[in-house]
């Protein structure tokens, strides 16, 4: 059974990935945080890479599995709960 994505469900996951890779914390963010790290560069890069590209990877995971949809995946807690933490 083939599963074919929305016009929105296309537009929202073309938009995290261009935020995943040419956002503007990742471009800007990575060179600040290298230089305040100091000495400590490689762990603050190693938190950046967590944080700014591995939890934007596993979102996309995340729906791919759920049905490509932020309504599917946020089914169990409700549609309006569903919504606050989609745009927050």
């Amino acid at each position: 059974m083939a599963y074919r994505l929305s016009s929105k469900d296309i537009l929202a996951l073309g938009f995290m990935t261009f935020a995943l890779f040419v956002g503007a914390g990742n471009i800007i963010f990575p060179p600040m945080v290298g230089l305040q790290a100091g000495e400590y560069v490689w762990i603050a890069a190693a938190g950046f890479l967590i944080t700014a590209v591995g939890l934007p990877v596993i979102t996309v995971i995340a729906l791919a599995k759920a049905g490509g949809g932020i309504e599917t995946l946020s089914s169990p807690i409700g549609k309006t709960a569903g919504f606050v933490l989609a745009s927050i």
